[in-house]
């Protein structure tokens, strides 16, 4: 893979983003269609700013204080504050639209996206870590969880369960290529990465349907 080419993969699905495209893609699922329009409306968009403008205007003000080097804090003693800033993000997010009781899977991916921040924030104290790695094996454990092998998965068996979660690991794949191509992160760092963010994302959710 061109490392242009890896770059353009790293910020398509950069790590504030995938919250984003999984309520967008939960949006999908029949549930939704008999929502009104503007809830789902003000969920996206109550997403956006939890997910990306905070984590930006916070990465923008520590980088003006010389907090951190630079927004895309590449260096590893720079990643802590900014993680634990967007774990907490996407706690208060993910609070917020279990008070407006939107459905546990869609508030319970942003709680287990916190988690996932919090332990790479932990680890990165010792050892860098792929967060894109770990923000893409959340996912697909998610993923996984609604439309496979999960609590909720039989309310969502249709056709295109098939191609949602191949659709996820493709990109899953794509990512963590793109991490190592453009040589940000060792194979190491992808794999535990990846490999936290699927042991949180799947087993997580199950959390929120203590029936099933």
């Amino acid at each position: 893979m061109k490392p242009k080419v890896a770059k353009i993969i790293s910020y398509a699905f950069h790590p504030l983003l995938i919250p984003v495209y999984s309520v967008l893609l939960y949006y999908t699922i029949g549930l939704f269609r008999y929502m009104n329009p503007r809830f789902l409306i003000l969920g996206i968009l109550c997403t956006i700013f939890f997910s990306v403008l905070i984590p930006l205007l916070s990465f923008l003000w520590l980088s003006e204080k010389g907090y951190i080097s630079s927004v895309n804090i590449p260096k590893k003693e720079d990643r802590v504050v900014p993680y634990l800033i967007c774990a907490a993000s996407l706690t208060a997010c993910s609070l917020i639209m279990a008070s407006k009781h939107i459905f546990p899977f869609v508030y319970g991916t942003l709680a287990g996206g916190a988690i996932v921040l919090i332990i790479c924030a932990l680890i990165n104290n010792w050892w860098k870590i792929s967060v894109h790695s770990a923000a893409m094996g959340c996912w697909l454990g998610c993923v996984l969880n609604v439309w496979a092998i999960g609590p909720m998965s039989h309310y969502f068996l249709n056709n295109n369960n098939a191609i949602i979660i191949s659709a996820v690991i493709l990109v899953s794949g794509l990512v963590t290529s793109a991490r190592m191509a453009s040589e940000q992160n060792t194979p190491a760092q992808v794999a535990v990465g990846f490999a936290i963010g699927l042991a949180i994302g799947y087993p997580f959710l199950f959390l929120f349907f203590p029936g099933q």
